[in-house]
């Protein structure tokens, strides 16, 4: 398996190992909930350099990015972020991401289970002058979530982040410190306020060290689950995968419908006729875990794609997959054998105050 610059960090902090996406990862420092309640209530940080990061440059990379995601990412503004998905030429989302124009070029963040398919399928639509730059190997990624994230960030930074708004990016400059590559984004899997820091590898364990000095929580892959499901956001190879499509899977607000992306063809047959449809729903007894049956009166009309117990709700939460003609308040999920009576309800679970 793959290690990050910081694996060896994570050791000495006691992490629990685990794999995911042929990374071995942090699952645990301490545990889950405390973990979890940490980004919830304080700040904590992860390191996601598993995460893979591509540069697109050049003057046809605007309409380069417009082919290859759903998205119109030419006219995003200057140091503005957005988040969209690649989709396969039947319309199957292969994988969902995050563009950041940084000015002069683009970067994106794909998930780590799929960097090297990512990275073959954008060079194998690349055309015009559009340059493809591979930076994964080279940076790390830290993700500093919280409502005390921009307190605790600031006092290491130069460059002001608390008046950065929500899904924006910058240059970033560190006190004492200087990075060959180093930018920020007030983004995050978690649903807390907080920033990703794109940072060169060497200077990447100071900066780990430093927020560990400053009392930050170092968490695993168990919280970054239950923080990103309570906010209903969704895991790829779960939500979505190459065999769902984004309408079916509730993200026809991110298709940008006057640009003839990959796959267009394929959904515009099925727009106004889904299939399925993704519903969240509060388990009244058990835990759903992906891939679970899910039933409404004695039918079978679907599966649970994510579940897990709420630390914030205190309760069972999950996501379904379920047939689109089906509108109910309350359905039937198989766990063990028993058919158990889930509650279907609004998204998200869980909605910081701002």
């Amino acid at each position: 398996m793959k290690r990050t610059y910081l694996y060896d960090s994570h050791l000495k902090l006691g992490a629990k190992m685990t794999e995911f996406g042929g990374w071995e990862m942090p699952v645990q420092y301490s545990s889950i909930i405390e973990e979890h309640n940490a980004i919830r209530n304080g700040c904590g940080v992860f390191d996601t350099s598993h995460m893979g990061t591509f540069i697109i440059s050049g003057k046809d990379s605007g309409d380069f990015l417009n082919k290859v995601t759903v998205s119109d990412m030419k006219n995003l503004a200057d140091k503005k972020a957005k988040y969209s998905m690649i989709l396969n030429e039947n319309g199957g989302i292969k994988d969902d991401i995050i563009v950041y124009n940084l000015g002069n070029e683009y970067m994106m963040v794909v998930n780590a289970g799929n960097l090297d398919k990512d990275w073959q399928w954008l060079n194998k639509f690349k055309s015009g002058e559009t340059e493809l730059r591979n930076i994964s190997a080279d940076i790390c990624l830290l993700a500093l979530q919280g409502p005390k994230a921009a307190a605790i960030a600031q006092s290491l930074f130069d460059t002001n982040i608390e008046n950065l708004k929500y899904f924006s990016c910058s240059p970033l400059k560190l006190k004492n410190m200087d990075a060959s590559f180093c930018a920020v984004a007030r983004t995050g899997y978690t649903g807390e306020d907080g920033f990703e820091i794109f940072i060169s590898r060497e200077q990447s364990k100071i900066l780990w060290d430093k927020f560990i000095e400053l009392g930050v929580k170092p968490c695993g892959l168990g919280c970054r689950d239950t923080l990103r499901l309570e906010a209903c956001m969704p895991l790829h190879g779960h939500e979505i995968d190459e065999n769902i499509n984004p309408i079916d899977a509730g993200f026809e607000k991110i298709i940008y419908w006057k640009n003839d992306f990959i796959g267009k063809g394929k959904l515009l047959e099925i727009k106004n006729f889904p299939s399925k449809k993704s519903v969240a729903y509060e388990c009244a007894a058990g835990i759903a875990r992906g891939g679970n049956k899910v039933f409404y009166e004695g039918k079978e009309i679907g599966y649970v794609t994510s579940g897990t117990f709420s630390p914030t709700l205190k309760k069972a939460i999950g996501l379904a997959l379920i047939d689109s003609d089906i509108c109910v308040n309350e359905i039937e999920i198989e766990i063990h054998n028993n058919r158990r009576k889930a509650a279907v309800v609004n998204k998200p679970f869980y909605k910081r105050v701002k």
